[in-house]
């Protein structure tokens, strides 16, 4: 029981630090990281991603988190890339693009 109650602790924890940054008045999350650098985000994709979890059961909801924004990216460029391959580009082309876009 006690595992239980710190697993549900951490999950929360998680969901409090992106919860105010949801729905139209979201907020921007202020992120200092241990180098110095500072990030200012609503994304919380991209908060997840700078947040240092080390509880299991949080981390895997980060992970949860992470990979829906994977999907949706992916779903995104499928859907850019029909019109592409309509107009006859090539595929190898396109790839490239995409890997490109996706560096950054």
């Amino acid at each position: 029981k006690p595992q239980l109650l710190s697993n549900i602790n951490a999950c929360t924890a998680v969901v409090d630090i992106v919860r105010t940054t949801l729905d139209p008045r979201g907020m921007d999350k202020l992120i200092h990281d241990d180098k110095g650098a500072v990030t200012i985000s609503n994304d919380d994709a991209t908060i997840m991603k700078l947040l240092d979890i080390v509880h299991p059961a949080a981390k895997i909801l980060a992970d949860i988190a992470k990979s829906q924004d994977s999907e949706v990216t992916l779903t995104s460029l499928r859907s850019h890339a029909m019109p592409l391959l309509s107009r006859s580009v090539h595929f190898r082309f396109i790839q490239m693009l995409y890997t490109v876009e996706l560096e950054f």
